[in-house]
């Protein structure tokens, strides 16, 4: 099993990396490198995140500080659909792009 990263994944990384390196780069390396080891976790517990059937069906997330990994099971990988602030109107955010 392996982590796969959707494009908007990547970019949610991008935008949280760059909001807090805006105060302090190292902080913002930190918490990445912490969002990137709750991730992995995900590899030998992909049932360790909560069901999100209500945003939509076959979803699960994963809270890590003040973000949420979402993500699905698949066969060979766990795809990181999203990694959203725990603020946001969840129900609202794009997960299928």
């Amino acid at each position: 099993m392996r982590l796969e990263l959707t494009t908007p994944a990547r970019e949610d990384l991008l935008d949280i990396w760059a909001y807090i390196a805006g105060h302090d780069e190292t902080a913002a390396d930190k918490y990445l490198e912490g969002l990137r080891k709750r991730a992995l976790e995900l590899i030998k517990h992909p049932e360790l995140g909560r069901k999100r059937d209500e945003i939509i069906p076959g979803i699960r997330s994963l809270l890590f500080r003040n973000h949420l990994i979402f993500y699905r099971v698949k066969i060979s990988a766990i795809q990181v659909l999203r990694i959203l602030h725990g603020n946001m109107d969840l129900k609202q955010a794009d997960y299928r792009r």
